[in-house]
């Protein structure tokens, strides 16, 4: 498997730590030692990443950054393991079990619960109570060790299939005047968003095209002169780099001045690039059901 390589900016977005302040903590403190390709382009590894991210952790919950650097590798992870403890919520025991379920790779049982949990209540909500906490328990966990990136991967999968089969199930006939064209970027595979949205939309009556993911943006022009769709969403969750949003941003602009384009993703709150007012940036989900209004 090839080595995953993070840019000092990656550690940046990441942590919302300055670029300028982690190369201090690298060169006084010690704390961080990336490392140099051919070329001498500094990277740092996926266990640079991960201790940062307890760094960080720690930082934010009031030790200095001085003493955070008298502790070995270990000793920073286990101050981080005893912070990162889930306050106890109504849901809490759902995740733990969930939890545990994913590290014994039982979908089965993972399915039972997630059946459960939506007849007693909306996906919306489901998503929103339980698999959000949840994903952030599996993002806290593999920050100190606890769990691996293949865990995440068997649970999104199965996540990825529990949500596309309810779409699927929904018997609602379509509005005429209501289409909808959704897909994510040639460099976007994170799905659960977009799957979401076009449940919503289902819902509301919309005739959904779903493209999935990696759909080169000049491909999509074809398909949305024959659709003529009256909604174009899409999700910018990934790392985008400025120039590949502007790319992305004007060309959409050139082909859909008939829609109302929406667009969301954690990513775009880093970008410095100014949103033209042609396109709409939903920041939550609450958002889009009011415009479905």
């Amino acid at each position: 498997m090839a080595e995953v390589r993070y840019s000092i900016k990656d550690l940046e977005n990441f942590t919302q730590i300055k670029a300028h302040t982690i190369r201090i903590w690298e060169q006084r403190y010690g704390l961080l030692e990336p490392k140099r390709t051919d070329t001498k382009i500094r990277y740092y590894s996926e266990n640079d990443l991960k201790k940062i991210l307890n760094i960080n952790l720690l930082y934010n919950s009031g030790l200095k950054i001085s003493k955070i650097a008298l502790l070995s590798d270990s000793e920073i992870i286990d101050a981080a393991k005893s912070l990162i403890i889930v306050p106890k919520t109504e849901n809490q025991s759902v995740v733990d079990a969930l939890t545990l379920l994913i590290l014994e790779f039982d979908g089965d049982k993972i399915n039972e619960i997630l059946n459960a949990e939506l007849e007693r209540t909306s996906l919306i909500e489901m998503y929103n109570s339980i698999v959000l906490p949840l994903l952030k328990k599996i993002g806290q966990l593999w920050h100190v060790n606890s769990i691996d990136i293949i865990h995440e991967h068997y649970f999104s999968n199965i996540l990825k299939g529990f949500i596309i089969f309810n779409i699927e199930s929904l018997k609602i006939d379509s509005h005429p005047d209501k289409t909808a064209l959704l897909f994510l970027h040639d460099n976007e595979e994170h799905e659960f968003s977009i799957l979401l949205y076009y449940y919503l939309l289902k819902k509301s009556g919309y005739r959904c095209f779903y493209f999935g993911q990696r759909v080169p943006i000049k491909e999509l022009e074809a398909a949305y002169n024959q659709l003529k769709p009256q909604v174009v969403i899409t999700t910018f969750v990934a790392r985008i780099s400025e120039k590949n949003f502007e790319k992305i941003h004007s060309i959409l602009q050139t082909f859909t001045k008939n829609s109302q384009v929406l667009i969301s993703g954690s990513q775009l709150q880093h970008l410095e690039y100014n949103i033209s007012s042609s396109l709409l940036h939903i920041k939550s989900i609450t958002q889009l059901l009011e415009l479905l209004k």
